[in-house]
């Protein structure tokens, strides 16, 4: 019998197995940047990192309408974006569901190549992760690969670099609509403030806030050091 497959941020995982493609480390279509910002682009979630587009769609939050027209941060800055990201909030996606604990790690290999480390914690308490790469397609969108699947849009809305970053992706067919969206944060925890000027950035952007629900962090989470 074949193992039961988990999905972590749009990756197959196999439960208690850490499972990386021998391409992990140099991926196949490395992250290019220029030089001057030579670093980690996230993947964050990279949710539909991953996946073409018509089989993405049926695990985000669907409903019907069309994608809104969203801004992206014109003058997104790959370097300060570095380092390890909380999950604070997210819409309901299959890879994910039933995970907590869920971090966003991204470090500079050089050479504008980048490392996409997501982790999580299973329903079944078990430590999982995945890694890829990413690469900027034009300002504030990334291109978000990982072993074996077609790669897919990552649009970060606005970001501070040190407290909050808001994450989307919006899939259109025929008249339905697949989200997908988060809230991240430096630590494992987010102020009120910071939570309300993070959601309000989706707001702006006509992204319904009432689908987020809340990611657990805490510190029985198994956090990579």
């Amino acid at each position: 019998m074949k193992p039961t497959t988990v999905h972590l941020l749009g990756i197959s995982r196999v439960p208690h197995q850490r499972v990386i493609a021998a391409t992990a480390q140099l991926p196949t279509r490395p992250m290019k940047v220029n030089k001057m910002q030579s670093a980690v682009l996230l993947c964050v979630v990279a949710v539909v990192g991953g996946v073409s587009a018509m089989s993405v769609t049926p695990f985000g939050h669907v409903s019907k309408g069309l994608c809104p027209n969203i801004t992206n941060k014109e003058d997104f800055d790959p370097v300060p974006y570095l380092g390890r990201w909380y999950e604070m909030e997210r819409f309901f996606m299959i890879w994910e569901n039933h995970m907590d604990c869920v971090n966003a790690i991204y470090n500079d290999l050089g050479e504008g190549e980048v490392e996409v480390h997501n982790t999580a914690r299973t329903q079944g308490g078990a430590f999982t992760d995945i890694i890829g790469s990413a690469e900027v397609t034009e300002p504030g969108v990334l291109l978000v690969h990982f072993p074996g699947h077609v790669a897919a849009k990552y649009h970060v809305l606005d970001t501070d670099y040190e407290t909050f970053t808001a994450v989307y992706n919006c899939v259109q067919e025929a008249n339905l609509k697949f989200e997908y969206a988060w809230i991240l944060s430096r630590s494992m925890t987010m102020d009120e403030a910071t939570l309300e000027t993070a959601r309000q950035v989706f707001i702006s952007n006509n992204i319904d806030i009432n689908f987020f629900s809340t990611t657990y962090q805490g510190d029985d989470c198994p956090y990579l050091p």
